[in-house]
């Protein structure tokens, strides 16, 4: 049988009394018994009048965001997708062998799979539409230059 550790226990002898089990035994220094403890009631206090207070409606949307604010958001959150959007506008202007399309197709589908794993995690401005217009734009830029190129080759078997 295993005896208790050292402590301070109920006396046997003494009701309501302490004594100090040494872990073999009693010993002679005893105790008064604890004071009880009494819980401690919280006094409700009435908030102050205030007309039309129980009719204001709490917002549980979160705040608007301006335009300046939301790129900055899609450029910290998705930069592939902001990345694909700045290629595809250049592919407009300088488009050598359709790679800038190109490359701007393959960042903006990146950026479009990173605004899906974002708006999965909860984040509210993912880049999505950034991506999506990436990639639009890149496809355009890829038609361009293969309407262009097609023109090139037939005005020179012509």
């Amino acid at each position: 049988m295993t005896m208790p550790g050292p402590g301070w226990y109920s006396d046997p002898e003494v009701p309501g009394q302490s004594r100090w089990w040494t872990g073999a035994g009693w010993s002679e220094h005893t105790q008064p018994p604890a004071p009880p403890v009494t819980p401690q009631v919280a006094i409700a206090v009435e908030a102050p009048y205030v007309p039309m207070a129980s009719y204001a409606i709490p917002s549980t949307e979160a705040p608007r965001l301006k335009r300046g604010e939301k790129d900055r958001l899609t450029r910290k959150n998705n930069v592939f997708a902001w990345t694909g959007l700045l290629l595809s506008l250049i592919a407009f202007f300088f488009n050598p062998f359709a790679l800038a399309s190109i490359i701007a197709i393959v960042f903006s589908s990146i950026g479009l799979a990173r605004a899906q794993r974002l708006s999965d995690a909860g984040v509210r401005i993912a880049g999505r539409g950034t991506a999506i217009a990436g990639l639009v734009i890149g496809i355009a830029g890829v038609a361009l230059f293969l309407y262009n190129f097609s023109r090139v080759l037939t005005a020179l078997h012509m």
